[in-house]
């Protein structure tokens, strides 16, 4: 029996659901007012005890130096815990908690603008956004956790940035998002799971590289939407119920090396996305492992494609696309090209069925 799949009208709603959503939480994250706003610097002439400035409640931070939360804060009712507004700013969480109540236009730690900021060994849960960037260069999210919020790590504008080795789990829409005029970032080591629509999402980025990631439980593991010129690679999107891998409208990026198993479609091409090369990957256990729709000039090469439940590989409305040097054994169906595509190019394949 053919697997149900979901309709084209479902996945474009799904869409503009999740960028509506994510929209106006980078919109909204502007509208807020801090209530209660202590603001924590160091004078001129002033230096800072060696091992940094200690904080133990919410506060701006309005100067350069190294900060160190000492304790939990819990059940916050500001709309921004943690603020930072100046550059080469070091944030050092401990591994304490930051709490909110989950209001809307709430965020945990918020860095404004600046550069050289690093925000690390932090946990913020119950936050419209739990860790905040927007508009840093040269920024640094580390060993961070993210829970409950909305969205848990949110990267506005960012550039020449990295986020390692955090976690982003159960937010009601995303884990991390990486959106807006954001260039020439690296994500790495990212565990997202169990989020509600994505786990690592990019919107309108170029030139970021997603290394190392996890991506389990989400409805979409890795998502890039009109996204341009991205790297996603050495990765693991399993038991995502949709997608593993969803390109939507993007194009010229490389989704290479990585390993996906997911309930539908392991990697996913869709709705205008172009000149992208899906290259060895490994797709098991997917319904369909490689499904391109109204997608073209796309490369689609050297993947191993394995006990695929419909097809192996799947083009529907899609054009003058190579499907090239692909392997796997144990599909329903091999490689399927609908009539309603045309100009592809097929050759040394060996996806076959069961």
């Amino acid at each position: 029996m053919r697997v149900e799949r979901p309709t084209r009208t479902a996945v474009s709603l799904a869409t503009v659901v999740v960028v509506g959503l994510l929209v106006v939480s980078a919109v909204g994250g502007a509208l807020s007012m801090t209530l209660h706003d202590p603001t924590i610097g160091v004078a001129a002439g002033q230096s800072q005890p060696a091992n940094g400035t200690e904080i133990d409640s919410c506060r701006t931070i309005s100067s350069s130096g190294r900060y160190v939360l000492t304790e939990d804060v819990r059940n916050a009712t500001v709309d921004t815990c943690l603020r930072i507004t100046a550059s080469d700013v070091t944030l050092d969480g401990r591994g304490n908690l930051v709490d909110g109540i989950g209001d809307f236009g709430t965020t945990g730690v918020r860095v404004e603008g600046g550069s050289n900021v690093t925000v690390r060994n932090v946990e913020a849960t119950d936050w419209d956004d739990g860790v905040r960037f927007v508009g840093t260069r040269r920024a640094v999210a580390a060993n961070t956790t993210t829970a409950r919020n909305r969205v848990g790590l949110s990267l506005v504008s960012l550039r020449d940035s990295r986020a390692v080795n955090n976690v982003a789990r159960s937010n009601a829409v995303a884990g991390v998002f990486l959106v807006g005029s954001s260039s020439n970032n690296t994500l790495r080591n990212t565990t997202a799971s169990e989020n509600a629509l994505v786990g690592v999402q990019l919107v309108e980025a170029t030139g970021t590289t997603v290394v190392g990631t996890e991506v389990r439980g989400n409805e979409f593991g890795v998502a890039l939407l009109g996204a341009n010129g991205n790297v996603v690679r050495d990765s693991v999107a399993s038991g995502n119920h949709i997608a593993g891998l969803w390109l939507s409208a993007a194009s010229d990026n490389r989704i290479r090396e990585n390993r996906v198993s997911n309930r539908f479609y392991g990697v996913y091409l869709a709705d205008g996305a172009e000149n992208n090369t899906v290259e060895s990957n490994d797709a098991v256990n997917n319904s369909v492992g490689v499904r391109l729709r109204a997608s073209d000039r796309n490369a689609i090469l050297r993947n191993r494609v394995t006990d695929s439940s419909d097809t192996g590989i799947l083009l529907i409305s899609s054009d003058d696309n190579r499907v090239v040097g692909n392997r796997g054994a144990e599909n329903r169906r091999g490689i399927v090209v609908s009539k309603s595509s045309s100009g592809n190019v097929r050759s040394n394949n060996s996806v076959g069925e069961a």
